[in-house]
């Protein structure tokens, strides 16, 4: 039996990837999806849905087909075939005779107690030349649009994350200041490249119990960046060996809502795909590595951490690496895409995520050894949310001891320009993009010690600041 999945409610349904029969004439992984409420893209508070629940038929996507036909489900659905785009609308017993076989001998003795815990942002917090990882002493080579803290000036320590007044950061909760970023998204219309900001992100945790050793949380100023094509994120492992059941870590769609129901065109592979077409939304989701050597952080800021051997967070860590952390997989959205042209800041086709923890120290060790697996299919990658307030008013079991915030706005684009580096980066002829750090225009030296304050930001952005306090003494950086 397949358990529903649980919809991140506040916006879409997260990304759902199991594996197909190869010999069911298709050449890439489909994408199982529940419907979401009918309400969910005109929710409540905060994006919460107004009421609606989770309806018993599913779709699935692709968009790589070979042999095209067209039969009937083994139940009451329609399966049905084209050149480009397939699609199936079945009921739930359908769906699993239509899996029936394709789940690897191998599966039984793998995992069955995956927990999910979802958090969302629904804005980012701001858009820099910035990459506090990369380097804390100048400018990135290209534009990052950030989520967490407003401490994202590249001076930006784990004290100056725990330091950010709740009301200075994003965060869905007071306790995790974790800072996440990727390269920001441009739109090119006419030669100009306007920056997207129509986004919103939701860090999905993952941690499996039927691991040994079992994951551990992140220690105090660990920072990890995860690209689509480094090796393993195909889920092959080191020597390139792919299996029916490999799961890739980089997954983009494009999702159409229509009568409430939710139907998206899937890509996992390597290569970000934007569409020339419009959608509802379009979904950029890449799930970073899990397996860890030990370290904090290393000189590459990758090699510290390995992907699974086969993706699935319970696979196998590669030799060198016996200790597991959460995955994180951070899913973007940008809602209402127009379709037509985008490029990512640094003008490549891969994508890359940087994650730099911001936990309260205790706090992520207390929801690991509270919140437990809900009932789920056998290596089940979206089991129902848990471990936040927001899940247990659905179908959650724990709540996780957090404390609710309301996210802050973005930084405005002066005070970046007043903070961080004076240069534009929205509606410009040319991307401020670098073939390396500290080029360009130069990082601002910080002047605020650390810790923010509301004065360091302006409240309306086209009424903004001109100086930059130096007297903060809580909070973190910007």
């Amino acid at each position: 039996k397949r358990h529903r999945q649980g919809c991140d409610t506040r916006r879409s349904c997260p990304p759902k990837r199991n594996s197909v029969d190869p010999n069911r004439n298709l050449n890439s992984v489909l994408s199982f999806r529940p419907k979401c409420p009918a309400d969910a893209t005109t929710g409540g508070p905060r994006g919460k849905p107004i009421g609606g629940g989770h309806q018993n038929h599913w779709t699935i996507s692709s968009s790589h087909l070979t042999n095209p036909t067209t039969t009937k489900s083994p139940a009451s659905g329609t399966l049905q075939f084209s050149d480009t785009n397939m699609k199936i609308q079945v009921s739930p017993a359908a769906l699993v005779a239509l899996v029936a076989g394709s789940i690897p001998p191998h599966a039984a003795a793998q995992a069955d107690r995956m927990v999910k815990m979802c958090l969302f942002y629904s804005a980012p917090s701001g858009h820099a030349r910035s990459d506090p990882i990369i380097s804390q002493d100048c400018t990135s080579s290209h534009m990052h649009t950030f989520y967490g803290p407003r401490s994202i000036h590249p001076s930006t320590s784990y004290d100056d994350l725990r330091a950010t007044p709740p009301d200075l950061s994003t965060t869905p909760y007071e306790e995790n200041q974790s800072l996440y970023w990727h390269p920001s998204i441009y739109r090119v219309v006419n030669g100009e490249y306007i920056l997207v900001r129509n986004l919103d992100s939701s860090p999905y945790y993952r941690w499996d119990l039927s691991v040994d050793p079992v994951a551990e949380p992140f220690p105090p100023g660990f920072r990890m960046i995860a690209a689509s094509d480094d090796p393993g994120a195909d889920g092959c492992g080191p020597d390139g060996n792919c299996g029916s059941d490999s799961l890739h870590a980089m997954f983009t769609e494009c999702c159409m809502l229509r009568n409430g129901s939710e139907t998206c065109e899937a890509w996992e592979q390597s290569q970000i795909v934007f569409p020339t077409r419009s959608c509802d939304f379009l979904g950029i989701a890449l799930a970073m590595p899990t397996c860890w050597d030990g370290r904090i952080d290393s000189p590459d800021h990758k090699s510290h951490m390995a992907y699974t051997v086969g993706g699935n967070v319970a696979d196998p860590c590669p030799p060198g690496y016996d200790r597991r952390l959460p995955q994180v997989q951070l899913f973007v959205r940008i809602n209402n895409y127009r379709g037509g042209t985008y490029v990512l800041s640094d003008l490549k086709d891969t994508f890359h995520v940087d994650f730099f923890n911001g936990w309260e120290e205790g706090k992520l060790q207390t929801i690991m050894n509270t919140c437990q697996p809900q009932p789920q299919g056998v290596n089940e990658y979206n089991p129902p949310c848990d471990c936040t307030p927001e899940s247990l008013e659905d179908e959650g079991t724990y709540d996780g001891g957090l404390t609710s915030n309301e996210a802050s706005a973005q930084i405005c684009d002066s005070d970046i320009k007043r903070m961080i580096v004076d240069e534009d980066f929205d509606q410009i002829s040319t991307l401020p993009v670098y073939g390396g750090s500290c080029q360009g225009e130069p990082m601002i030296e910080r002047t605020w010690p650390t810790g923010l304050t509301a004065d360091l930001f302006s409240t309306d952005c086209n009424n903004p600041i001109t100086t930059t306090s130096t007297s903060s003494t809580t909070g973190s950086t910007t």
